[in-house]
Parts: structure tokens; sequence; C-alpha cells
């Protein structure tokens, strides 16, 4: 084999693929199976970064077992100490394997991470042993992120750490916690304890206080940001439990799902107020308020949702001092974006529509990022996933795409249509609590693989790989069995999934 094939094979052994890789074809550095990240990780000084060279330590056992060769060999360190995790986190990190020593420099811990994770693969695909070389990586994007849908179907908190797991191997760092819908209010507020009291039975399920603070815990030490999305004025039928407080409504019955801002701004009020705890309890930048699909209806017209969007917007800025995210119909439809809102295109505009405007923009495009549906197993499901999300945007206006998601709503687990009315959907029987285990084992086969190739989409684009072909199909199912191993919930390789079943097994009443 030659140099050169080397390097294309153990590139494409890396997830996602390296910016610059340069390995030799002979020479291997052993591992001997004293050797243990997190004894080397405590060079650095940092208690976070010591706690995934463990967690590397476990998950190499996990695949490999223990291993056998240069009992001196070592790992040496230069890595900033920098612990934040906010939309300025750097990633970027540098690998050199030589013959008694691997050399990792990185900006920060969550760089060392990923250099970690990398080696990791490395040593899974090269049976225990590293190719001697190097690997200069950085991301194209500072966004690369995983929408989950928590407003219809509830995701356990443990099902959560499971997605993050998941997307720390594949360098993934934005979740983007949907928390509110059709079928409920998410996360406890103790001013409106009423929003999750109501949630019992089938519809039981939301986060505690703890339990975000948990969350975002988990989620930084693995370098991952939790961005908050609370949807208003559409989508807002989660919110009924507190319409005695005087919340205000566009219309009656089932179809009240969307709020009116009232020239009494009784529904603004109630708002601000929710937003003010919600805000307190995410440490993130960001605050997305959704402002997905509205329309004149009832009472609700264009400008008073406009007037409305745009009051909860200035108040995120100026009072919650944070960056308002929403939705592309807040730019489009009702027209109230300001100019510092980013904003999410996923259906009829693109992100080059928005960074025209000088705004700032995530690509979510529904025609590539959207996991509603389930998809065949292999290339024909995730080929769609492999897209230039910058292909539209203008030369000059790059630096206002910061990036990336996939979107796993839950519209086709709901119990009746919506959680309104109407006929169960595909996967309502994993909607109750009951059925949590099941629903894990589901909607990790929903996402992955298919989501492990859009994540290597934001990271580095290449328009030369084919998603179809025989190396990056094998490389797919290889990762797909590492992970597996390790713990990842995720579509099992050469296998087909869907809400109910994987490789035709169904998820209730049955080990997978």
């Amino acid at each position: 084999m030659s140099a050169a094939l080397l390097t294309l094979a153990s590139a494409l052994s890396v997830w996602p693929t390296p910016k610059s890789i340069s390995l030799q074809e002979t020479g291997r550095l052993h591992l001997g199976n004293t050797f243990s990240f997190e004894k080397a990780a405590k060079a650095v000084g940092s208690a976070k970064f010591e706690r995934a060279g463990k967690r590397y330590d476990d998950a190499v056992s996990k695949v490999l077992g223990s291993l056998s060769g240069n009992e001196t060999a070592s790992i040496k360190f230069d890595i900033g100490k920098d612990e934040t995790v906010n939309k300025h986190t750097k990633y970027d990190y540098n690998i050199t394997i030589g013959s008694d020593s691997v050399s990792i420099g990185a900006s920060t811990i969550y760089g060392g991470m990923y250099a970690l994770e990398t080696i990791s693969q490395l040593l899974y695909e090269n049976h225990g042993s590293l190719p001697y070389g190097t690997i200069v990586d950085q991301p194209a994007y500072s966004r690369r992120g995983l929408m989950i849908d928590t407003g219809r179907r509830f995701f356990p908190l443990s099902t959560v750490e499971n997605l993050l797991d998941t997307m720390a191997g594949v360098k993934m760092n934005v979740l983007h916690l949907h928390a509110s819908d059709y079928c409920r209010w998410s996360v406890e507020s103790k001013i409106y304890p009423n929003l999750t009291n109501a949630l019992t039975g089938d519809m039981g399920g939301y986060y505690t206080q703890e339990d975000i603070k948990s969350m975002i815990s988990y989620a930084s030490e693995r370098g991952i940001r939790v961005v908050p999305e609370f949807d208003v004025p559409g989508h807002s039928r989660g919110m009924l439990p507190i319409i005695s407080e005087g919340l205000q409504f566009c219309t009656e019955g089932t179809t009240q799902t969307q709020l009116f801002g009232d020239p009494q701004n009784k529904t603004l009020n109630i708002i601000k107020k929710l937003f003010t705890e919600m805000s307190s309890l995410f440490t993130d930048d960001e605050f997305n308020i959704g402002a997905d699909e509205t329309a004149a209806k009832g009472v609700c017209t264009v400008q008073s949702t406009f007037n409305l969007e745009r009051e909860v917007l200035n108040f995120v800025a100026n009072d919650l001092k944070k960056t308002p995210v929403g939705w592309e119909e807040i730019l489009f439809d009702a027209g109230a974006a300001t100019n510092s809102t980013i904003v999410d295109a996923w259906s009829r505009h693109n992100p080059g529509q928005i960074t025209a405007t000088g705004r700032r923009a995530i690509d979510s495009s529904s025609a590539h990022f959207y996991f509603t549906e389930a998809a065949p197993g292999g290339p024909t499901g995730w080929s769609k996933c492999w897209y230039n999300i910058s292909e539209t945007v203008p030369a000059g206006q790059e630096h206002l795409l910061l990036g990336g998601e996939v979107s796993m709503w839950t519209d086709t687990y709901c119990n009746v249509r919506e959680c309104i009315t109407g006929p169960p959907q595909v996967g309502s029987p994993l909607f109750p609590p009951s059925a949590d285990a099941a629903f894990e084992e589901s909607v990790g086969g929903m996402i992955w693989p298919r989501g492990f190739v859009a994540a290597a989409a934001f990271w580095n684009y290449n328009s030369s790989v084919n998603p179809s072909s025989t190396e990056f199909t094998n490389n797919i199912w290889s990762l797909t069995s590492q992970l597996a191993a390790r713990g990842s919930k995720v579509c099992p390789v050469h296998c087909s999934c869907n809400q109910l079943t994987a490789c035709g097994k169904p998820y209730l009443n049955s080990t997978l």
C-alpha cells in the first residue's frame, strides 16, 4: 500500500475527517496496558480535562480491551486551560505521533478532548496501535448542532445524556433544546408551577430546575453548549395550563395554539416573567424564542404578532442580556427580527437570504437535516445530509453563517396528532413514560448514523467526497459499531430503523 493510500484510509477512519492528516505507511506506536489518558491528563492541570481522560480510558477499554505494547509510551500536552463553553470556544487541535510518544496541542481543553477522541478512533481502526504522523484539525463552523423536540415527546435526562455522549464522539457542540410546543412546557417553573404540574399520566415528563443544571453540567464536561428554545407566539399550546393567569390566545378550543399580543400586555407580561426565570437556568448567551409558523387568525393580525415578537426580542436582548434567536419566519413572515437576531433557515429560505440582510444565520434545512421521518439505512438514507451549507452564502458573507443543525422533531411519536386531536401517530406506542427505554433506543436509531454524516458536513465539508462510496459507507459502519460499543444508542450496522423497529425487530417487548 502506498503512503498516499494509507493517508486516505486513515483520514477516513477519523470522524469527522480532519482538515489535515499525514500518517506514515510504516511505523506504529503500541501503547502498553498501563497507559492511561487520565494519568497523562493530570499534567494539564484541569480537573475537567482529567475527567475526560477517564472517559476515554473507559471508551478504549470497552472497544479494544487492554492494550499491549510500549510500557514507556507517553502523551505530552500543550493545551490552554480555558474551561469556558460558549460561542467563542475554540476546538482546534494538533497531534504528532512518534516512536515513543504522542504530542497534543490545543487552544482549549475542548480541543484537547477532540484530540483524545481522534486518538481513540485511530486506536480502534488500527487494532490498538497508532501510525506515526501528524494531524492538524479545526472545524469550519463554530456551530455543529442537534435539536431535540422535548415539547412533544419528552426526552428523559438519561436519553439526553446518551445523545450528548454521541455528539461528543463526532465533535458536535450545540444541543438545541426545543423545550416547549403543542404537548408540553418541559421545564419546571416555580413562578407558574401549573405548567408542569399538569403533566401527568401518559402526558408525564418534564425537567426539574435541578435537571437543567445537571444537563448543562454534563454537556459542558464534553464541550457542548445547551441553547434553550421556548417557542412563542406560535406552537404555544403547552402553555394552556396557565391560561387562568391571563394568557391570551388568538382563537378558542382545539385551535388554541398561538398567543395573542393583547393591548393590555397580559400575554407579554407573562412571557417576560417566564423568560426571566428560564433565562436564569440556562448559562448560554443565546435564547431562542422560536416564532415559527404563526398566522393571522382569530384576533391575531400580522401587526399584533409583529408587535409581540419585537417586544420579546428586545426584552431578551436588553433585559435578559442574551442574544435572541428564532426560526426563519421571525425575519421573513412577521418581520420582527432585530439586527442582532440570529435566524435559523429551515423551509422556504436559505442562509444566503439571511446573511444578505447582514444577520447571522444557521442552516437547519428540512430537505437535508430534518429527521422527523424514518429513512432507509445506508447511503440512501444519509446521502442528503452530506451537503454544503455555505453554497447559498455570497462571498464576503461567510462569517455570518454560524453553522448547521440537525432536527429531531417528535411529531410522529404523539399519541394523537400534535397532542390535540386526530389519529395516533406512527410512533405513538412509545409516547407514554412507560415506554421511555424503548423511546431512547428508537430516537437514537432515528438520529444516528445519518447524524454522523451531517456532523462531518458541519465540520469540514468536501465536495470531492462521495457519501455513497464504499470507503465512506464502511467508515460510517465502523464508527457506528465503535460508538455502539461505548453505549451510544444508534441504528445497528447494515440496518434500517424507524420509530418502532430496528432491523425489523420491535423496540417494545424486545431486547435489541
